[in-house]
């Protein structure tokens, strides 16, 4: 026992000695600069909300910075804080610098600045905006100042303003990845303004030029051209190319999901359209069914089945109606529907405490999920900036 206390403390004095000699060798910690002490500084006035010192502080560390891109940095985190303490015109300053020259904040200070302008100058602002997104169009803020400049044009200028926005920056800067983006945003107002054989060609543009699976907005191209189709009356090329989006589904093999939000609504779609517009019963509960089967993480599912059902019940096939129903309380028993499974299928007991939102009385199917469907932007989303008609 004592050999191995005696072997214990020899080994920890020689680690102790050799830590020493390492810390003597490399100098010992390294000194504190100009430009760290700044730093830590700005971060410390920050953390207590003094931002109008932390910008200060920032502003020395980017004079004591070595490095052009550390300089850079350093002066838009001065500007930030001095915006956050209410000194607009001190970060416009800081922000006109660094989105005139070269640096890796160049793109994000000149939508910044034009964002701070514009507060105060609306026009200049956007004048900015779209110098801005001309200049850096791959920019992951381009696509979010392209909206917003296209709103004020809509709201200055009507539809066709807009549209003429659209077309200016697609002459531009169409053939980078903003170009995406403007296409969508030009089918989607050619949509709203029902000129529905233009939105569907511009929308099959948009999927075409920016495929799966690197389109952001392929998805939501594809929708809006079988939206399009569909308000020309022809519903077997709106499922053509609902069918054509759903061909690309990919299933997981690893942990996580390729599913896009709008393949769950597209089949569902397809089972409205062949019970509405094609008066097609019989492959609209099989697709209806699909829904259920083919998507285990949708919120439509429960909606698929009872919308099935109903078909069903119009058919006067009662053994359908119940397997529709019997299968939604035993796969999906807190659905807002389970209530409505015994008024569907007397075989089935009621339920305690659960209600029916829409209780059946006739043979007709609600349409409350068409809406999954709608015109939006994602990015996908996106996500993101969403814009919805």
């Amino acid at each position: 026992m004592r050999s191995n206390r005696t072997f214990e403390l020899t080994m920890t004095a020689r680690v102790a000695w050799w830590s020493l000699v390492l810390l003597l060798g490399c100098g010992g910690p390294p000194a504190q600069t100009a430009y760290t002490r700044a730093v830590s500084d700005a971060g410390a006035a920050t953390a207590r909300g003094r931002h109008d010192e932390a910008g200060e502080r920032y502003l020395a560390a980017a004079a004591a910075a070595e490095s052009p891109r550390d300089r850079d940095e350093m002066t838009y985190r001065a500007a930030s804080a001095f915006e956050r303490a209410g000194g607009e015109a001190r970060a416009v300053t800081l922000l006109e610098k660094l989105a005139a020259g070269g640096g890796e904040r160049a793109a994000r200070a000149s939508f910044d600045h034009a964002r701070l302008v514009a507060r105060h100058d609306a026009d200049r602002g956007d004048a900015l905006l779209v110098a801005a997104i001309k200049r850096f169009p791959d920019s992951g803020l381009a696509a979010h100042a392209v909206r917003s400049h296209l709103s004020r044009r809509e709201a200055a200028e009507g539809p066709d303003g807009a549209l003429r926005a659209i077309d200016g920056l697609l002459a531009e800067v169409g053939t980078t990845e903003l170009g995406e983006t403007l296409l969508y945003e030009r089918a989607r107002r050619l949509e709203h303004a029902e000129r529905h054989a233009l939105a569907r060609d511009t929308y099959l543009e948009a999927a075409r030029r920016y495929p799966y699976p690197t389109g952001a907005l392929w998805d939501d191209a594809l929708a809006g051209a079988a939206r399009a189709e569909e308000k020309l009356g022809r519903p077997r090329e709106a499922i053509q190319i609902l069918e054509r989006l759903l061909a690309e589904r990919e299933p997981a093999t690893i942990v996580g999901s390729y599913e896009r939000s709008r393949y769950a609504p597209a089949r569902f779609r397809i089972a409205e359209i062949r019970r509405d517009a094609l008066d097609d019963a019989a492959a609209a509960r099989r697709e209806f069914r699909r829904v259920h089967d083919d998507f285990p993480t949708s919120l439509l599912r429960d909606d698929a089945l009872y919308q099935e059902a109903l078909v069903a019940r119009a058919m006067a096939d009662t053994d359908g109606t119940c397997a529709a129903m019997e299968l939604l309380v035993r796969t999906l028993p807190d659905s807002r529907f389970a209530g409505c499974a015994p008024r569907l299928c007397p075989r089935i007991k009621p339920i305690r405490g659960a209600s029916c939102p829409s209780p059946p009385s006739g043979d007709a199917a609600p349409q409350s999920s068409s809406l999954s469907f709608s015109s939006s932007s994602s990015s996908s989303s996106s996500s993101s900036s969403s814009s919805s008609p």
